[in-house]
């Protein structure tokens, strides 16, 4: 089973890609505080600042606008370059409202959260667990 998602039709990713985003650029403008306050110009500091928010803020829409593919084939479900034994998964939690699965028990180098953009191939993966996961 092969599903496509765009993190900006997930509500549950896109609020990750945003938070993320967000914390770069108040990183971006707290480091041109602090030149600032130890004597740097505010003029091109700003200027800096400001076009480092920009390129951001391009890599976001980037971002949240590729479509990223995931993969069960036999027991393990893959999302380049992770993988997950779908065996050794403890179980999984789904929830329909934000079109994700949580992979409970998924090492730390592996596929934990499964997202979709509609909720028929949701329904599918669910399926498809369930068979792997009671083996």
């Amino acid at each position: 089973m092969i599903w496509t998602y765009r993190a900006l039709n997930n509500p549950a990713a896109r609020k990750k890609w945003l938070i993320f985003v967000l914390l770069i650029i108040v990183a971006g403008f707290g480091f041109t505080a602090y030149k600032i306050a130890t004597g740097a110009e505010v003029g091109k500091s700003l200027i800096v600042a400001a076009i480092f928010a920009f390129f951001v803020s391009l890599y976001a829409i980037i971002t949240l606008g590729k479509p990223r593919h995931y993969y069960i084939e036999g027991d393990y479900v893959y999302y380049k370059p992770f993988k997950t034994n779908l065996k050794r998964i403890k179980g999984f939690e789904v929830d329909e409202e934000r079109k994700v699965i949580r992979l409970k028990g998924a090492g730390i180098f592996s596929v934990r959260t499964l997202y979709f953009d509609n909720h028929d191939d949701l329904r599918q993966a669910v399926r498809r667990l369930e068979r792997i996961v009671e083996k």
